[in-house]
């Protein structure tokens, strides 16, 4: 089974720290009164111009990689289990396109917490494509549009959604999921159980166990 996986929302808390970041950037730095729409990218969110959108990208988003973003819950583990699995994965993300010093920014991260990086897409623009050329089974998106998209070209997708998101009605290549733990169920119950608990046990108690 080869699985994609999107970085930003998924591996990472981006997006909800880059959406705080932005609330607090249109009323601290720009004085501004807030949202003028809902759409799910932060930066189409406010009334910034050119110039504010560029100024916000270059200080607060590799400063917030570097500096603040949290990783999803168990994200971490759920790659581990993975590789445990025998289940290939590949990161697939649009990071590079906005900002060049958020990919290395998020190289450095994956390599301080011992994640590979001889497996990251950078700067795709068209997930479907790349999902189709390297042969995805499952792609774990969080981006609505694009699981639309991926859905609509016969791609299944885990709709990793935020409660603030679209909601989208599921249908046989799309479904919608909340965690990594339900990540990990759907992938692993299509795949079976390979493992025996203790194997498991050992990912997800590791740091407990290091304390000791």
């Amino acid at each position: 089974m080869r699985i994609g996986i999107d970085i930003d929302g998924v591996i990472i808390d981006f997006e909800r720290t880059m959406n705080t970041y932005a609330e607090m950037y249109d009323l601290l730095i720009l004085r501004k009164k807030g949202k003028i729409n809902s759409s799910f990218n932060y930066l189409e969110k406010y009334d910034w111009n050119c110039e504010e959108i560029a100024n916000f990208t270059k200080e607060y988003m590799p400063y917030a990689t570097r500096n603040l973003t949290p990783f999803v819950p168990l994200a971490k583990e759920m790659l581990e289990i993975l590789e445990l699995e025998g289940i290939e994965y590949f990161f697939i993300t649009s990071r590079g396109l906005i900002n060049k010093n958020s990919k290395n920014e998020i190289i450095n991260l994956f390599k301080k917490n011992n994640i590979r990086v001889d497996n990251i897409y950078f700067k795709v623009k068209d997930k479907v494509k790349l999902c189709k050329q390297l042969n995805i089974d499952i792609m774990i998106e969080d981006t609505p549009n694009i699981c639309k998209n991926l859905s609509k070209n016969k791609i299944e997708v885990l709709y990793f959604r935020d409660k603030n998101s679209e909601i989208i009605k599921e249908n046989n290549y799309l479904k919608e999921v909340s965690n990594t733990g339900e990540i990990l169920r759907y992938i692993i119950n299509k795949n079976k159980l390979r493992n025996t608990s203790c194997s498991y046990q050992k990912i997800l108690l590791k740091k407990e166990k290091n304390l000791k």
